[in-house]
């Protein structure tokens, strides 16, 4: 009797949390969020790069190519409630490694597709909820390491998007 009180009154309880430590630890956290941030919106806004060869590679309209990336991101910010609920249930890790499997085997798989509706599978539906798995976990855990610079690591850490199409864009219109 006494063993089953005990664990009620523990679910009854206010949650107790330990304090953010600010530092320490969590810069290492804030780059992880900067690569993330860098080759997720980084590279989906770097993509229209790519639409022109698309057009001509698989004769269709820039409408049809462009829904590419609007499938990817609409998967991305369709299913960050999956995110969530995924991250309080297996952690922040195994999250984003699922994540990060997700983007690799949708990025891959899309190189050996040969028509655009494969391309909306692959890139549209299997990345893009690598990203939804790899960003929200990456934002949500800066706040268990900082707590009163957690506005400037986040911004820092942001500067990954930017950066990103800075560096990205050019590189790849090189190579093409």
């Amino acid at each position: 009797m006494g063993l089953c009180r005990a664990k009620v009154t523990q679910f009854l309880g206010a949650k107790q949390y330990s304090k953010a430590p600010d530092g320490g630890w969590g810069w290492v956290v804030a780059v992880a969020f900067f690569l993330v941030e860098m080759f997720t919106y980084g590279i989906i806004k770097s993509f229209g790069i790519f639409l022109q060869d698309m057009m001509e590679e698989f004769g269709e309209t820039n409408s049809r190519v462009s829904w590419i990336i609007s499938i990817c991101v609409f998967i991305m910010a369709f299913n960050s409630p999956l995110s969530s609920v995924m991250m309080n249930h297996f952690g922040f890790q195994f999250v984003v490694m699922i994540g990060g499997l997700l983007i690799s085997t949708g990025t891959i798989a899309t190189s050996f597709t040969s028509s655009l509706n494969q391309i909306y599978i692959t890139y549209g539906v299997v990345t893009g909820l690598g990203y939804s798995l790899t960003f929200l976990p990456t934002v949500t855990i800066l706040s268990k390491y900082f707590s009163r610079r957690r506005s400037l690591v986040t911004a820092l850490a942001s500067t990954g998007e930017s950066l990103a199409m800075s560096a990205l864009a050019p590189g790849e219109s090189k190579r093409i």
